[in-house]
């Protein structure tokens, strides 16, 4: 152990001391160390340094084939033989890239889902990204633009689906692991596609930083220095977005707009960003963020605005904003023929009908049901013959649901509208229709996709 530490002095300060990052890897709470294993000099050393420092946690290795070059079988098969002469047991997972947009952002989020299909939770998954790496991310960042407060980075540690992922290397350069790498006289594969540099982060590497560092040669330090300045900023920021969301945020995840109106537009977007993250859904662009709260707070009550962006919606329901998944596009004109002993999939939801003594609706025949789209006009008996849109507004159907909600139909009658359980709102039923007592009527619901 003697002389794994002295081969690596600043890998021995990192791991090794009774620093934060040894203390995070052996936490009681970690049940396995995942590797994430490229192939590399990076992920080889540290897997290399786990195994030989014995820690008490089991380490597993996974590596992800992109199956974008034509070594990357040769990677694969480098991995296994790595992992079989280490005894650690490796996970490979093939994964598809789209070939739309920028293969390099694709083939990233091909491999972090990868990750987190294969974690569990305890799993702490450890990336071997070091502090040029982290250079080279802040640059992209910073170049690319972003609505996020101060110099960012990549974080230290966050969660990965059920799982932690964590990277201990991120002090280290590059120059660091090579250095331990050639001193235990490790092995590792080299990709060619890391000297291309029509990639925006090889181009970084390779043309700017070398040139920044020859004329401002304390440059990486300053970068690394303001962003742990911002860190402490940002973490100051996002601690009062959490506080301002969990002030407002009600049972059915719906933003109260009393408890956020005397915030002002910098805090409540903020707190829109904040809540998104908790969802781990990708933010809509700031200038987008900020005409939503705009058009929440002040258009007028009978207006229905919305934010829409990707596959998400904010949209503002009664004193409330919501965040929704965008449903497909419907047609008006379907009817649908009514199998009462079947659910069947309709309107972005699932329609489905039960029977139950005592409520629900009596039919006069089970073999004439229809379920067909609100077309305007509509009108069902109550205590009196009402209009649909009339009891949708004292029911609180939102308003993007209206046209969505599958109306039961026997003949030319309207019998009932289901209820949407998702929404706490009960079925509508024509009241000449009821069950009553011992009678068992038939209850329709419609479980919407439309909440995240």
């Amino acid at each position: 152990m003697e002389d794994l530490i002295h081969s690596m002095p600043e890998l021995r300060k990192q791991l090794v001391s009774e620093g934060e990052p040894l203390n995070r890897i052996l936490l009681d709470e970690v049940a396995r160390l995942v590797v994430a294993l490229s192939g590399g000099a990076d992920s080889v050393a540290l897997l290399d340094w786990l195994v030989k420092a014995q820690t008490i946690k089991p380490v597993v290795a996974i590596h992800v084939n992109h199956g974008l070059h034509k070594e990357a079988s040769a990677w694969q098969n480098f991995c296994e033989e790595l992992c079989e002469s280490l005894g650690v047991e490796l996970k490979c997972m093939p994964v598809e890239v789209d070939s739309k947009g920028s293969v390099e952002e694709n083939a990233r989020r091909a491999r972090y889902g990868a990750f987190e299909n294969f974690l569990k939770p305890g799993d702490l998954l450890l990336l071997a990204h070091h502090a040029d790496d982290q250079i080279e991310t802040i640059l992209l960042n910073l170049f690319r633009g972003s609505e996020a407060f101060g110099v960012r980075g990549m974080p230290r540690e966050r969660s990965i689906g059920s799982a932690k992922l964590y990277r201990p290397l991120l002090d280290l350069s590059r120059q660091d692991i090579l250095g331990y790498c050639r001193k235990n006289k490790l092995s590792w594969v080299d990709d060619e596609t890391n000297l291309d540099i029509s990639m925006d982060r090889n181009f970084l590497r390779h043309e700017l930083l070398p040139k920044i560092s020859k004329r401002f040669p304390s440059a990486q330090q300053a970068l690394r220095s303001a962003l742990d300045r911002d860190a402490l900023a940002s973490r100051l920021i996002e601690n009062i977005a959490k506080n301002d969301l969990d002030s407002a945020l009600a049972d059915d995840d719906g933003i109260s707009l009393h408890a956020i109106a005397a915030l002002g537009e910098l805090r409540i977007v903020n707190m829109l960003r904040e809540f998104l993250r908790r969802k781990q859904i990708q933010f809509p662009s700031g200038n987008l963020l900020r005409e939503c709260v705009d058009v929440m707070l002040n258009s007028q009550k009978s207006a229905a605005p919305l934010l829409a962006w990707s596959t998400y919606e904010l949209r503002r329901h009664g004193d409330f904003i919501y965040l929704l998944n965008s449903l497909p596009e419907i047609d008006l004109s379907c009817v649908i023929e009514i199998n009462l002993d079947e659910s069947f999939e309709v309107c972005g939801g699932l329609f489905s009908v039960e029977k139950v003594k005592g409520r629900g609706v009596v039919l006069d025949s089970e073999l004439n049901l229809e379920a067909r789209c609100r077309r305007g006009g509509e009108k069902i008996q109550q205590k009196r013959l009402r209009t649909l849109k009339n009891l949708f507004q004292e029911n609180g159907v939102p308003s993007w649901l209206r046209y969505r909600l599958p109306l039961v139909f026997e003949g030319d009658q309207l019998i009932a509208v289901p209820g949407i359980p998702t929404w706490n709102i009960p079925p509508i039923e024509a009241h000449d229709r009821l069950a009553a007592g011992e009678e068992r009527g038939w209850v329709f619901t419609f479980e919407t996709r439309d909440r995240v």
